[in-house]
Order: C-alpha cells, then sequence, then structure tokens
C-alpha cells in the first residue's frame, strides 16, 4: 500500500481502526463500520468530526510495518525488529532537517547521530541491547521514510530472565536433577525450554508494542514536515522567466516610440512659441 495512492483504496475496518489508532496514539472505538468500508476521505471527515487532525490520518495511511517473519509470527508473536515504512508526497525542506530530527529523537525517547547527503539522511542510535535506524530518502518528487528499531537485545534479555525464574522455581525439586528423577532426562530438558518459549510467545508482543509504536510516531512526525511541491515556492529561475526587461538607453527592437533619452522638446520660435524648425528658418 506504500506505492499506492491513499486516497483512491478503500480500507477494511481493521485497516481504518488501524489508522486511526496511529493518527491518535490511542486506542479508539466508534460507531459501527459499515459493511463497504471507508474510503481516505471519510476517515478524514470523521477524524474531524471528533477533533483530530485530518491531516494526521493521511499521514497514518501512508505508514506500512513490516510484516513479521512466520518463525517468529509462530514462536514469539512480534518481531524482534519493529520495522515501519512510509511514502510521503513531497520533500522534506533542508531548514527543516534539524526539526525533524528533534521529532525523530522526541518519538524514540533517544538521542542518536545524524548524517546527511544529497540523498536524504541516516539517523541512528546504539543503546546496548539494542539499535534504532530512520532512513530518509528523496525519491521521484516523494520521500521514502523507514524506521527500524532492533530489539533482539531486549528478546534475549527476556528469555534469559524467564529462564531464571523456571530455575528458581525448580529449586524445591532439587533442580534439573530433582526434575530428571521426576519426569526423566527427555522431558526434563523439554519442559523448562517449553516454559521458556511459552513465557516469551505470551509477553513479548506485549513488550514490542511500545517500540512498534514509537517507531510509527517518528516516521509520522517526519511526515509532517515534507511539504508537497505546491506549497515549495517559487523557484527562482522562474522570478527571472517573468515579465521583467533589462533596462536600455535605446528603443528596443521593433520599438515604434523613441527612448527617453531622444525626446527633447523643440526650440522656441521667434514669438515665444515652440517651433519644430530653428530661428532661420522663419525669417
Amino acid at each position: 500500500m506504500a506505492d499506492e495512492d491513499p486516497s483512491e483504496v478503500r480500507f477494511s475496518e481493521e485497516e481504518a481502526a488501524l489508522i486511526l489508532r496511529r493518527a491518535t496514539e490511542v486506542e479508539l472505538r466508534g460507531p459501527a463500520v459499515p459493511s463497504g468500508g471507508h474510503t481516505l476521505d471519510e476517515l478524514a471527515s470523521i477524524a474531524r468530526e471528533a477533533g483530530i487532525d485530518p491531516d494526521a490520518v493521511r499521514r497514518a495511511a501512508r505508514l506500512v510495518p513490516a510484516r513479521p517473519d512466520p518463525v517468529q509470527r509462530i514462536f514469539l508473536g512480534a518481531p524482534s525488529h519493529a520495522r515501519v515504512r512510509a511514502r510521503f508526497p513531497g520533500r522534506l525542506p533542508e531548514a527543516s532537517v534539524p526539526r525533524a530530527r528533534d521529532a525523530i529523537e522526541e518519538s524514540l525517547e533517544r538521542t542518536g547521530e545524524l548524517h546527511h547527503d544529497v540523498t536524504g539522511f541516516l539517523w541512528r542510535e546504539d543503546h546496548g541491547v539494542g539499535r534504532t535506524f530512520v532512513r530518509l530518502r528523496r525519491e521521484d518528487g516523494d520521500t521514502s521514510l523507514e524506521v527500524e528499531v532492533d530489539r533482539r537485545g531486549h528478546l534475549l534479555g527476556l528469555m534469559v530472565v524467564l529462564a531464571t525464574l523456571v530455575a528458581l522455581l525448580l529449586q524445591p525439586l532439587g533442580g534439573f536433577t530433582g526434575l530428571a528423577t521426576v519426569l526423566g532426562p527427555l522431558l526434563s530438558v523439554a519442559a523448562p525450554v517449553a516454559t521458556v518459549m511459552l513465557g516469551t510467545r505470551a509477553l513479548w508482543p506485549r513488550l514490542a508494542r511500545p517500540a512498534l509504536l514509537r517507531a510509527e510516531a517518528a516516521a509520522m512526525g517526519v511526515g509532517a514536515l515534507v511539504r508537497p511541491a505546491s506549497e515549495g515556492g517559487t523557484a527562482p529561475d522562474a522570478l527571472a522567466s517573468g515579465d521583467q526587461r533589462p533596462p536600455s538607453s535605446g528603443a528596443g527592437p521593433g520599438s515604434e516610440s523613441p527612448s527617453p533619452g531622444d525626446q527633447r522638446p523643440p526650440p522656441p520660435g521667434p514669438d515665444g512659441t515652440e517651433s519644430g524648425g530653428s530661428g532661420s528658418a522663419n525669417r
């Protein structure tokens, strides 16, 4: 959907709720949705009536979270990386790059480094157990944006905590040795591993969701600074091509009137009146 014009797409009930949630960053419940779904204009109208910025809804409609890997979907319930992509019509003005950085750092609650070049910029940060990247590129008059939050360190930390809890719970039974006496060698290994995996599957989606929300907020914050070409102002060469003529001391080509420099008042005649000839011609 990132490469399609959202104004021409009809959104399902689930997509409509997701877009409104992104725009407000809170869960909203509205009236029953018609079976035909909603257009983007209808969603913007609903948002306007609810006191939500319609432009925020339009920006939210351009966000596309990356689909998780099927294996991660089964075993984790949520991806280890939170990725959000968007394509906004227009360009990010050079003067707005510092504001874009502020919007990113405020949304992600991290401080990073900005690497700027002619095609866009890369913002990144590394906080030990995770990394975050924000890539902006100018493509065919549009602005392509990708936000990636690497949460593998947090996932590993969660699994270590769960494994530690399992080990502590097994202490009254004599640890893994006592469990092997009760369940046998095979089950004594499989049971703790299954417990850790089930605990991860239950907890990780809740822990990963805030990272996705922050990534979406960062993308929308930058998207709010993108300006369409129609709002970019008049180009300097457009001003030069207007109805402006260089100053000239003579008549231009094809001009039928003399230049101001060639227009002199005729000398007065003998009787004091203006005459087109000299004084000797009237004698």
